[in-house]
């Protein structure tokens, strides 16, 4: 699935593209107020009531932006939990068996720490995705096999096989919730409220012998910061909040393949 124009812009191209706008918006409203504009006590009402929506979206949007970084937190967490335990369920079998198993965890580790680590190429993250589903089958494949023996290993591989099944479907969820983003709808709406607002700024004040061009653009710059912020949050790959830290419980696994 192609990500949308949004999406395919940096942060901080969007931040500049609304600031840019803001400002626009505020000059086109100076002119049409100079032009048509009279002074109304409605005035500060209709402003006052545009700043609450603004406010109340800009609350909504980074409440979203919020939701989705944290999921996305908690579903790294857990796939290196469910990494671990699958790793520590390999002791239960012989020696050979054991090895073969924790040789294909070393490199399922490092295939997932590529999965992180690739950032937003997608050519990378395809290739580590598609080795981590290639070591997940072949994880599968060998304690289905081993279930099947009249062996000790029978127990053991019903002990790995819910390990190995939640370790397969938190990889699906990880991919997935990387997909999950804010609405175009939420964001065009919310770049339309902001030009909204910044045009009656300029239409009402424009009877004024001076217009404050200082605290206009102090509006302008604190909500594209917002905006900003709320666009980092929800992209984990790129931007200043990233993933790193909890990406680390994932790469502290390779201590659980010390080497020789």
């Amino acid at each position: 699935m192609q990500p949308s124009f949004l999406l395919r812009l940096d942060t901080w191209q969007i931040m500049l593209i609304l600031l840019a706008l803001m400002i626009l918006s505020i000059k086109v409203g100076l002119i049409t107020g100079k032009k048509s504009h009279k002074e109304s006590p409605a005035d500060n009402t209709i402003l006052a009531s545009l700043f609450t929506l603004l406010g109340l979206l800009l609350a909504f949007t980074f409440s979203m932006a919020i939701n989705y970084h944290g999921m996305r937190k908690d579903i790294i967490i857990e796939e290196a939990n469910d990494i671990g335990t699958a790793i520590l369920r390999a002791d239960l079998y012989p020696e050979s068996d054991r090895n073969l198993f924790r040789a294909e965890f070393k490199k399922y580790v490092d295939a997932r720490v590529n999965y992180f680590t690739a950032g937003t190429d997608l050519d990378e993250i395809k290739a580590a995705q598609k080795l981590s589903v290639e070591i997940q089958q072949r994880l599968w494949d060998h304690a289905s096999q081993f279930s099947k023996d009249s062996s000790n290993t029978t127990v053991a591989s019903m002990q790995m096989i819910p390990a190995l099944n939640a370790m397969i479907d938190v990889t699906t969820t990880r991919q997935y919730g990387e997909l999950v983003h804010l609405p175009d709808t939420i964001i065009y709406l919310l770049f339309l409220l902001s030009a909204v607002c910044s045009f009656y700024i300029g239409y009402i004040f424009s009877s004024k012998e001076k217009f404050d061009w200082i605290l206009a653009m102090l509006f302008c710059l604190l909500t594209s910061l917002v905006v900003f912020v709320i666009f980092d949050l929800d992209r984990s790959r790129r931007g200043f909040i990233k993933l790193d830290q909890m990406n680390n419980a994932i790469v502290e696994l390779k201590q659980m393949f010390p080497e020789k």
